[in-house]
């Protein structure tokens, strides 16, 4: 048996994407000879079964404080520490190997936070600050993407940055004939209801598809109760739209979905690492999305567009759909006179 331990302090990875990466994280410890120690959620429930030399430690919400504490007493010099959730460890470790697997782009980035709550704003704000000043208790970042490594690179981190992405996607050679099942014309947008998704010019590039005769089925997931959620639910009511909620799906189910749309479309202003692109990928979607440097780090789109632009996003549907815009006439200077004398 292999002496080294690895701990990995995951507290903070319990739904969305964090906890799609800490499944797949558990599923890759198989045939490790090494302890694992995790430090979870109590709500965190692995997709699936545990290796024997895996130990999870279930932390109450009000004890994560005390987990760095914990390490720190337990870990010895040759063992390796990984924080899974963004912000790095208050405290300082005897071991010499330190990782940090960072997943959020507001640590790196002067993002905009229009659209954000009040408490969120100041969340986002000490949490960027928290990130800055323990930064060097760290000897390793993780990041997903080229892009992320430069954000990082731009705020003067000079340790090492590794970029290992990876995804909890696993065996899909069910689905290689998976083209021939899909919905026709049928779109889906898997994202957490924040506002860099992007969700309101969506709907608005929605309802302006049917102004103009395209009443386009879109399925989209609906996790969390905010006021974004209640402005889409009634947006979609008031306006009649072929809008499907996803509702708090487990994985199994939200795959189901992967495999019948024909098309993810993806409006989000950035990411730090777009999971869903890469899902939609190895499901066989086309993909409509954001002309943006998140979109071309794992994939080529099949279509893109400005996401500021409501008309762009449109654009970019009716082209996929081989349904151009009427372009404006230009008249000669004869014809505008004729126009012009006959009104």
């Amino acid at each position: 048996m292999n002496n080294k331990r690895i701990y990995v302090n995951a507290v903070n990875c319990h739904i969305g994407g964090g906890k799609t990466l800490l499944n797949g994280f558990v599923k890759g410890l198989t045939g490790i000879t090494e302890t694992v120690i995790i430090f979870i959620d109590e709500r965190f429930q692995p997709a699936s079964t545990v290796p024997d030399t895996v130990e999870f430690v279930k932390v109450r919400k009000l004890n994560r404080f005390f987990v760095g504490f914990k390490i720190r007493a337990e870990a010895k010099k040759n063992d390796e520490i990984l924080y899974f959730g963004n912000l790095p460890p208050f405290l300082k470790f005897c071991t010499k190997n330190v990782y940090l697997l960072l997943s959020s782009r507001f640590y790196v980035d002067s993002i905009s936070l229009k659209g954000f709550a009040i408490r969120d704003k100041i969340k986002i704000f000490l949490e960027k600050v928290y990130f800055k000043f323990f930064l060097g208790n760290v000897s390793t970042i993780i990041v997903q993407t080229s892009t992320m490594r430069r954000l990082l690179e731009h705020t003067g981190f000079k340790k090492q940055i590794f970029v290992w992405a990876f995804d909890d996607i696993g065996d899909i050679s069910h689905v290689s004939n998976v083209a021939v099942k899909k919905e026709p014309d049928s779109f889906i947008y898997v994202a957490s209801l924040l506002p860099y998704k992007n969700h309101k010019r969506l709907l608005q590039a929605w309802k302006s598809l049917k102004d103009a005769g395209l009443n386009l089925r879109l399925y989209l997931t609906l996790d969390q109760d905010n006021l974004l959620k209640k402005w889409i639910e009634e947006f979609v009511r008031e306006n009649d739209l072929n809008v499907y909620f996803l509702r708090n799906l487990k994985r199994d189910q939200l795959i189901k979905y992967y495999e019948n749309a024909e098309v993810l479309i993806y409006p989000s202003f950035f990411e730090a690492y777009g999971l869903p692109l890469i899902e939609a990928r190895k499901y066989h979607l086309k993909i409509l999305a954001s002309d943006m440097d998140y979109s071309w780090d794992f994939i080529t789109p099949d279509g893109f567009f400005n996401p500021h632009d409501v008309d762009s996003i449109t654009r970019a549907v009716k082209r996929y759909l081989n349904r151009p815009d009427t372009l404006d006439q230009i008249y000669t200077p004869k014809e505008f006179i004729n126009k012009l004398l006959s009104t």
